[in-house]
């Protein structure tokens, strides 16, 4: 199955921004790096300003040791903020931690990154677990990263204008969307099994991943999200 190239857009101070973010999760690697460089040909190609990553990037400690390779390339030109998905933690620290310690390439798992667009604008970036820790800045932008979406609380989102999730692979199966854009049978179990959500006030995008444990998809294609921030 081929990667598929998703649009989203968000509008953030006014129509007065231009920054892109590739949103990339759910690689699952094993052996095979094919996928790697599938994915680096999407970077080369759109030249983000921002590469953000919400877990579940290999699924044997080789594909940890090929990810750690792939981050230390990728982030010799572009800035990349991530998280840890449950698959990423299964070997240990030992192999997780390979992982961490690259230049330019920032876990926010228990930290906030703060990013700067060209054109000046602030954006707070961290993960769920750490959004107690956010400002409540009208001139700046939170963005919260969270492997599995069905863990939020929608009361709690009211300090973030936009969060990036995975783990759902777009349930894999998707037979049709439905009046609310959700996609089922995936929303049955799922409440936020959808491609993008609002929130209250709060965006959120959910990728549907890039590889599968499972390895079969329907209606499903893989995808990197490009979201444009205008």
């Amino acid at each position: 199955m081929e990667i598929v190239e998703r649009q989203e857009k968000v509008h953030f101070f006014g129509g007065r921004e231009s920054m892109s973010m590739l949103h990339i999760s759910d690689i699952h690697l094993w052996y095979s790096t094919n996928i790697l460089r599938k994915i680096e040909a999407s970077i080369v190609s759109n030249n983000p300003d921002l590469i953000v990553l919400t877990g579940d990037y290999y699924d044997l400690p080789i594909g940890a040791r090929n990810f750690r390779a792939f981050l230390c390339k990728i982030s010799q030109m572009h800035t990349v903020i991530f998280i840890k998905g449950n698959h990423d933690t299964i070997y240990g620290t030992k192999v997780s931690n390979l992982l961490l310690d690259i230049p330019n390439c920032y876990s926010v798992e228990n930290s906030l990154y703060q990013y700067q667009s060209k054109q000046g604008y602030l954006y707070n970036i961290t993960s769920w677990e750490n959004r107690h820790h956010l400002p409540n800045n009208a001139d700046e932008k939170n963005i919260v990263l969270i492997h599995n979406p069905e863990k939020i609380k929608v009361k709690e989102v009211s300090k973030i204008q936009l969060i990036l999730a995975g783990h759902l692979h777009g349930g894999q199966f998707i037979f049709f969307k439905t009046k609310n854009n959700s996609n089922f049978p995936g929303s049955i179990l799922y409440k936020h099994c959808a491609d993008r959500k609002q929130l209250i006030n709060t965006t959120l995008i959910v990728s549907k991943g890039l590889g599968d444990t499972f390895p079969f998809r329907l209606n499903c294609p893989k995808e990197i999200v490009r979201i444009d921030i205008e």
